[in-house]
């Protein structure tokens, strides 16, 4: 089995990124396939493998009258249970190819554990960091 994190919250980019930059998320092969959609909240959004792969969504920064305007994403929403490699592994993937573009990344993530331990999933340079808040048997720890 595994020890599972819920981790939930937005990753803001800024400023807003051109969907081309990151497109290699939302095709595959690797899981999970990042949706883009105009709302926020919506679980079906994910698709079919969201019950596998959680909700991991970009949100649309403006929404262009033109066809032609490439879509610009400002933010990342995410809501997923899984083993950390399945939450940081796709969360850090989104991270490095908005810094690589030239962006800054904010994170505005928390996660909890099995055991009642809670936390933050920061923005870490052009990686992610988990900052345990609380824990409530051992000292805090950071990876």
């Amino acid at each position: 089995m595994g020890y599972e994190y819920a981790a939930e919250g937005t990753v803001t980019v800024t400023p807003p990124i051109p969907l081309s930059a990151i497109r290699e998320l939302t095709e595959g092969p690797d899981l999970p396939i990042f949706t883009v959609v105009p709302g926020l909240d919506d679980p079906g959004a994910a698709g079919p493998r969201a019950d596998i792969v959680g909700l991991w969504v970009l949100i649309p920064a403006d929404a262009p009258l033109d066809a032609e305007k490439p879509v610009t994403v400002g933010a990342l929403k995410m809501d997923h249970t899984s083993k950390s490699a399945a939450i940081g592994v796709p969360l850090a993937r989104f991270v490095r190819l908005c810094r690589k573009a030239g962006h800054e990344v904010t994170s505005d993530v928390k996660f909890w554990g099995e055991e009642g331990e809670r936390g933050v999933i920061e923005v870490d340079g052009s990686d992610v960091a988990w900052v345990e808040t609380y824990h409530p048997t051992r000292q805090l720890s950071r990876w």
